[in-house]
């Protein structure tokens, strides 16, 4: 509708010019020296209208075509850009799904735009040093064009993670020395730092950037909590024979760092070899009163035989928590016979043998039968003990 309303107005409007126009009887006269030139008011308006609109789209055509260059220019750097973006995407992809050809092909299509950034190389390192192949990631990080790049914290960061992975623990050290103040307080920085003073020996400054990290979630995961048992068990080597240091690293660990079941055992053995079971025991036992573990039991069956008579409250009221934990069951026996309880050990080691007979516990309920003064018994369990020697000897 708006059409036709548009072409009746133009109609219109064509027919009323033409009308005043055929009615004009004005004349233009123009004298050039001794000539003159006469036409109609109609022709000169129309030749003044097309002059003007020739002139306009002239000197338009021109000025569009200065610009053309910079347009093509514009244009192909804009085709570059996307061909780069699409090649990084493809790199990251690669990077996700540990495609090392897909990588490798990504960086091949960047480098062709002649666009390709240091973000570019860092991904492509990043997949190399992922899929374990650190001297390809080394020699892209050397690379000009990643090393000069406006990510140079990231590149240096890059190279203390290859060097961690080839064991050369100062050079990562000194890839970290080299970034940046504000960088150097990433907890990414201070994990792999933490990492290379583990490898280094340096235990005190392990410990120290460890708990540096220790309220962020990166102090949760499995490389720093190996990294902590190395840490203790390392620290635990050097305090030995020294008590001072002994009663130090006991009392500067944080209840956060003792749920490692790593440093449990590396405080344990410490503090069992140094004849101080009874504080052995207190480290210990809370854990397993909170948090039974088998693992965890492990570690206190040697210190609890040790340590027997501080220890049998405790193993009697843990037994009473969990009546059918077969190795509670024998530490409980364990602690009797180190305290010559010998009917209570007895008891429980013939509980256990009901429920897991072995040639193990038939030897021992024969020594504990010999030493309570009961031979008939100790001759019975001795028959017991052979037979299943007898079987052990069998043929499959």
């Amino acid at each position: 509708m708006k059409r036709f309303v548009s072409l009746l107005l133009l109609i219109a409007a064509a027919v009323i010019i033409t009308t005043i126009a055929h009615d004009n009887p004005a004349k233009v006269t123009i004298f050039l020296t001794e000539h003159r030139i006469d036409f109609s008011l109609n022709f000169a308006i129309v030749v003044f209208i097309v002059l003007f609109f020739g002139f306009y789209f002239g000197v338009s055509a021109l000025r569009a075509s200065g610009q053309l260059p910079a347009k093509l220019r514009q244009y192909w750097k804009e085709r570059k850009q996307t061909a780069l973006l699409k090649a990084n995407t493809d790199g990251v992809i690669a990077l996700i799904t540990g495609d090392e050809s897909g990588a490798d092909r990504a960086l091949k299509n960047a480098a062709k735009t002649g666009l390709e950034t240091d973000l570019t190389y860092l991904i492509r390192a990043m997949s190399a040093l992922q899929s374990d192949d650190l001297d390809l990631a080394e020699s892209i990080l050397n690379r000009e064009k990643a090393s000069n790049g406006q990510n140079r914290d990231a590149v240096w960061l890059l190279k203390a993670k290859v060097a961690l992975a080839k064991g050369t623990y100062a050079q990562a050290q000194d890839m970290l020395d080299k970034m940046s103040p504000d960088a150097l307080r990433l907890i990414q920085v201070k994990k792999v730092r933490m990492l290379a003073l583990t490898g280094l020996g340096e235990w005190k400054a392990a410990l120290e950037q460890y708990r540096l990290i220790a309220d962020s979630r990166h102090s949760s995961n499995s490389e720093c909590h190996e990294a902590l048992g190395k840490i203790y068990q390392g620290l635990c080597k050097q305090a030995q024979g020294k008590p001072l240091e002994i009663d130090n690293l006991v009392a500067t660990a944080k209840p956060a760092e003792l749920k490692n079941i790593q440093v449990l055992r590396s405080l344990a053995q410490l503090l069992a070899s140094a004849g101080m079971g009874q504080a052995a025991l207190q480290i210990l036992e809370p854990h397993l009163l909170t948090n039974f573990r088998t693992d965890l039991l492990e570690i206190y069956h040697p210190v609890a035989v040790q340590a027997a008579r501080e220890a049998l409250p405790f193993v009697e009221r843990l037994l009473e928590l969990n009546p059918e934990e077969n190795g509670l069951l024998e530490l409980a026996a364990d602690v009797c016979e180190q305290e010559q309880l010998w009917g209570k050990a007895i008891a429980r080691f013939e509980k256990l043998y009901s429920k897991v007979p072995s040639a193990h516990i038939a030897a021992r309920l024969e020594k504990l039968y010999q030493r309570a003064n009961q031979p008939e018994k100790a001759r019975q369990w001795q028959g017991k003990l052979n037979q299943h020697l007898v079987v052990s000897r069998q043929p499959a």
